[in-house]
C-alpha cells in the first residue's frame, strides 16, 4: 500500500471516501472490490480516531434487546459470525460473565429471556468452518460458578449469573488496516494525512474535493462522481463547513478505556456502574482492558482528550462494581478514548441510551444536492454491512445495476487462514529466524498469513529480525515494513497503530529511538524532524495518554 498523491490528482475517480476509520475502510474494499475506482483520504492516520478508540470487541449488543432492537442485534450478530470467517487471525471467540444481583438492574428473569433471544438471534453462530470459531449457547451459573469462574466478583447480594460469547478482535487499528490493503490490492488509491479543504460543487452538484498534503503542504483536487462523508465525529462538521444546511446533526458520545494490571484471567466479565450503565473487564495482552465511559460531549472533536478527572471518575466506578476496590490510578499503564458519532433524534436523549444504528444520507434526496452521501452512527461490528448498502446506494445512484456483494466471504488481506489453530500451530513449528513461539503468535495475530513478508525485510539485514528493545516482543523489521508498506508517516503511527507497543505501557526511550532510527532513514528525516518526533511521542506515552 502505497501513498501515491500523483495519482489521486490525476485520475477521475466513481468515488471520493472521506475518512479513514473502520466506516471508510469497509466501504473502499467493497467498492473496489465491486469494480469501482476508489480514492480514499484520511486527514490523520487511518483508525487514529473513533475505530482506534474500542472495546476492542466484535459483538452483537446484548444490551441492546432491553430496547427491543432485535434487527440491530441480529444484524450485529450476523457479521460478527462473517468477521471471524474473513479475518480468522484477528477475531476470536470469548466468554463473558455476568454476575446477578439482588435488586440489581439485571434480575434473573430478564436476563433469562435475553440470553435465550440473543442464542436465537445468533442462530448460525456455529457454522463455521473451523471448530474453534464456533460459539455455543449461554449457561446459566450458579454462584459458586460464578466465584468459580471469576473469584474477585463483588459477592454482596450475588443471586446467580450468565455465561455467554462474543468476539474479541485483537487489534483493531490493525484491521482497519487490513480492509484498506484488500482495498488498495484491487486498485484503490489511498492516502493518510490528506484533509479535505472544500469540496468542488459544479451547479447543484459534488463532483470532489480540492485536498491538502499535510505532510508535504500542497493543496490539489481529487475529482470523482461521488463523494462519500464517512468522517465520524466531524460529519456534521464537513458538511457545514461545505454546504448552506445540513440534512442531519449528529450526537457525540465519549467513550474512554483503560490498560491496567490484570484483574481478570480467561473470560471478560460484564459489571454495571452505580447508575446502571454497563462496562466490560476484558482480558487482553495480559492485562485487562476496562471500558467503556458513555457521556456526551459539547466540545470539538479535534480538541478531545482523556483528562485526569475522567480516569479518575472512571476509577472509582470500576471499584463500586469490582469487590477489589483496590484499582489504583497508578495501575493504569494507558488510557485511551475517542467521540462515537450518534444518530440525534432528541437531543435530550441520554448518549447511552441512544441506538447505534447507522444512517445513510443522500443529500440529492434531502437538500438538493448531487454527487454526495454522508454516513452517520454506526458500530465497529457493522460497519461491512454498512458498506454493502452504501455500494449498493452508489450503483442505484448512478442508475446501474451493483454486482453481488462479496465481502462476506472474500478474506482480507492476511486472512487466508482455514484453520488458524493448526496454520499456528505449522509456524510455530517452524520458528523463523529462531524466533520464540510467543513472537510467532504475536506476528501472526497481527499479520496473518502474510506475517512471512514483514520478516523478509531481515534477510539482507540480520539485524532487523531482533528485539526493539529487551524489554519489548516487537521486531525491527515491524518498523521499516510499517513505513515500506503500511504507509506510517509519524513516529506515533508505528507506535500506537501499527504495532502497539505504547498501547500496554511506557515502552521506554530507547525504544522510541530505535524505531525513530529506521523511520529517518527510510523518510529521510532530518535530525530536528527525528528528535521532534521521539519528544512527542515520549510526552504523551509517559503521560500514559492523559491530558492534566
Amino acid at each position: 500500500m502505497k501513498r501515491n498523491l500523483k495519482n489521486l490528482a490525476h485520475e477521475k475517480y466513481d468515488v471520493l471516501i472521506i475518512g479513514g476509520g473502520i466506516s471508510g475502510g469497509c466501504i473502499a474494499w467493497d467498492a473496489a472490490l465491486r469494480g469501482l475506482k476508489v480514492a480514499l483520504v484520511e486527514k490523520n492516520d487511518f483508525s487514529s480516531a473513533t475505530s482506534a478508540a474500542t472495546s476492542k470487541l466484535v459483538h452483537g449488543g446484548l444490551r441492546y434487546l432491553k430496547n427491543l432492537e432485535f434487527d440491530l442485534v441480529r444484524e450485529s450478530l450476523a457479521e460478527r459470525r462473517i468477521m471471524e470467517i474473513i479475518a480468522p487471525h484477528m477475531v476470536y471467540p470469548l466468554p463473558f460473565v455476568v454476575p446477578i444481583y439482588k435488586g440489581g438492574f439485571d434480575t434473573s428473569f430478564m436476563m433469562k429471556i435475553g440470553m435465550f433471544l440473543y442464542d436465537i438471534l445468533s442462530y448460525d453462530k456455529s457454522k463455521l468452518a473451523d471448530p474453534e470459531k464456533r460459539i455455543p449457547n449461554h449457561t446459566w451459573l450458579s454462584v459458586k460458578d460464578v466465584l468459580d469462574l471469576e473469584p474477585n466478583t463483588k459477592r454482596q447480594n450475588l443471586i446467580a449469573g450468565a455465561l455467554y460469547y462474543d468476539c474479541q478482535m485483537f487489534f483493531p487499528e490493525r484491521l482497519v488496516l487490513a480492509f484498506l490493503k484488500s482495498a488498495a490490492k484491487k486498485g484503490a488509491e489511498i492516502a493518510n494525512y490528506v484533509k479535505v479543504a472544500r469540496f468542488i460543487r459544479k451547479d447543484a452538484k459534488i463532483i470532489g474535493a480540492v485536498v491538502k498534503d499535510e505532510i508535504g503542504n500542497n493543496e490539489f483536487e481529487i475529482q470523482a462522481n461521488i463523494t462519500i462523508n464517512a468522517s465520524g465525529p466531524w460529519a456534521d462538521l464537513i458538511l457545514k463547513e461545505n454546504l448552506d444546511k445540513s440534512c442531519r446533526r449528529l450526537v457525540r458520545s465519549q467513550g474512554i478505556h483503560i490498560i491496567t494490571r490484570a484483574m481478570v484471567d480467561n473470560h471478560a466479565l460484564v459489571l454495571r456502574t452505580q447508575a446502571g450503565r454497563h462496562f466490560f473487564i476484558i482480558p487482553w495482552r495480559g492485562l485487562s482492558l476496562i471500558g467503556t465511559t458513555d457521556t456526551r460531549y459539547e466540545g470539538d472533536p479535534d480538541d478531545y482528550a482523556v483528562t485526569e478527572k475522567v480516569v479518575e471518575d472512571f476509577i472509582d466506578e470500576i471499584n463500586w462494581a469490582h469487590t477489589s476496590g483496590e484499582l489504583k490510578r497508578e495501575d493504569v499503564l494507558f488510557a485511551y478514548g475517542g467521540l462515537r458519532p450518534l444518530v440525534e433524534k432528541e437531543t435530550s436523549v441520554e448518549v447511552y441510551k441512544t441506538s447505534r444504528k447507522y444512517e445513510i444520507c443522500d443529500h440529492k434526496k434531502q437538500e438538493g444536492i448531487d454527487g454526495l452521501v454522508t454516513i452517520i452512527g454506526g458500530k465497529y461490528t457493522t460497519s461491512r454491512n454498512l458498506a454493502r448498502k452504501v455500494v449498493d446506494h452508489i450503483f442505484a445512484n448512478r442508475g446501474r445495476k451493483a454486482p453481488a456483494c462479496i465481502t462476506n466471504r472474500v478474506q482480507l488481506f492476511g486472512g487466508e487462514i482455514y484453520d488458524y489453530s493448526e496454520y499456528l500451530r505449522e509456524q510455530k513449528l517452524k520458528k523463523p529466524f529462531g524466533l520464540d513461539e510467543k513472537t510467532v503468535e504475536r506476528l501472526v495475530r497481527h499479520y496473518g498469513s502474510k506475517y512471512g513478508d514483514v520478516l523478509k525485510l531481515s534477510e539482507s539485514d540480520r539485524d532487523l529480525a531482533k528485539k526493539i528493545s529487551p524489554t519489548k516482543d516487537e521486531l525491527k523489521c515491524e518498523v521499516l515494513y510499517a513505513v515500506k508498506e503500511e504507509m506510517a508517516q509519524k513516529l506515533e503511527d508505528v507506535v500506537l497503530r501499527r504495532t502497539g507497543m505504547g498501547t500496554v505501557g511506557y515502552p521506554g526511550k530507547d525504544a522510541l529511538d530505535v524505531c525513530a532510527d529506521i523511520m529517518a532513514k527510510e523518510l529521510g528525516w532530518s535530525e530536528d524532524k527525528r528528535e521532534a518526533e521521539v519528544g512527542r511521542v515520549d510526552k504523551f506515552l509517559s503521560k500514559q495518554g492523559i491530558v492534566g
